[in-house]
């Protein structure tokens, strides 16, 4: 296809000072955009718009948290402010609370909902004020696998999971004025879990074995090329949710089963369910026909890639 150039687009990069945020700020600045890089008060963020001036690129730093309605539009506002116009939204920022759930402070559920999931609506909210207004926008939220489930991390999948169904619903009502709403769930190695490890993730040995087999490919710049691609005008999808996995990027779905339906109009009953809980429950030979995996926690996404990525290997090593 011809090569995505960005020229003349201002975009929005939350939580850009560091890790996959600063990788999606520099590509874009690189194919072209006006980049506003956003993160807190001495966070590194001057230090990543001075790369990008030094590599030819336009950039301004944005020193405002996106938990607060008000400083989550002058994020926007500075875009407005200096560039005139908004075209791309990255809604990037992020940081871990973790504990098991019964453990769960007031404080920790307080701080990960703020950040992951109202952090998201209230940016949004002025960014797309200002795209409706121009009938033109592309919005990549970051959601993340662990919306699948994964112990330790309740607060963290259950904003996760919130910021797929805010993804679609602006998809809806982006559409008729030609914004584009997207979802992404991206794996790599970043500095977020340093100095928050996740409770019980290195006694989990298939999660840690699978793990170890994509960890050559768990790097930022992996993730990149879908973000850029749903941030440019290339793109024409919208409502979609897509992984990003030891290069390995996939369609994520709801799905439903053929189901069982009552043959009466009066209410099943309960014994009614059980009785039909394994046709209700069957998602019938289409699903492996299609190659659909239904993943009952993040392991299981890591482990699919990291077979996949075993016959990827044993093929380039036969030649």
């Amino acid at each position: 296809m011809e090569q995505i150039c960005l020229s003349g687009q201002v975009a929005v990069v939350t939580g850009a000072a560091r890790g996959l945020g600063r990788a999606y700020a520099r590509e874009l600045a690189a194919r072209g955009a006006k980049v506003v890089v956003n993160d807190l008060p001495e966070s590194g963020a001057d230090q990543v718009v001075a790369t990008i001036e030094a590599g030819g690129g336009t950039a301004i730093a944005s020193a405002h948290s996106v938990a607060t309605r008000d400083e989550a539009a002058a994020i926007i506002a500075d875009a407005l402010d200096r560039f005139g116009r908004l075209d791309v939204l990255i809604n990037n920022a992020g940081m871990l609370r973790n504990a098991y759930f019964e453990e769960l402070t007031e404080a920790q559920i307080d701080a990960i909902f703020d950040v992951h999931l109202r952090g998201v609506f209230h940016v949004t909210q002025r960014a797309f004020t200002a795209m409706r207004e121009q009938g033109y926008g592309r919005i990549v939220n970051v959601s993340s696998n662990t919306s699948f489930g994964m112990a330790g991390l309740s607060n963290y999948a259950t904003a996760k999971a919130g910021v797929i169904g805010l993804t679609r619903t602006l998809a809806l009502e982006g559409a008729e004025h030609k914004i584009l709403v997207n979802a992404v769930l991206p794996n790599a190695a970043t500095t977020i879990m340093d100095d928050e490890p996740i409770p019980g993730f290195g006694e989990d040995e298939r999660f840690q074995a699978a793990f170890a087999a994509v960890d050559s490919r768990f790097r930022p710049e992996h993730v990149v090329p879908l973000v850029v691609f749903l941030a440019s005008p290339a793109c024409k999808v919208t409502g979609e949710c897509l992984s990003a996995l030891g290069g390995r990027y996939a369609r994520v779905v709801f799905a439903l089963s053929r189901g069982w339906m009552s043959a009466t109009s009066e209410p099943a009953a309960a014994e009614d369910i059980g009785e039909h809980l394994s046709e209700i429950m069957d998602l019938g030979a289409w699903a492996d026909a299609a190659g659909v995996l239904v993943p009952g926690q993040i392991r299981d996404e890591f482990e699919a890639v990291a077979t996949r990525l075993e016959t990827v290997s044993a093929r380039l090593q036969a030649g």
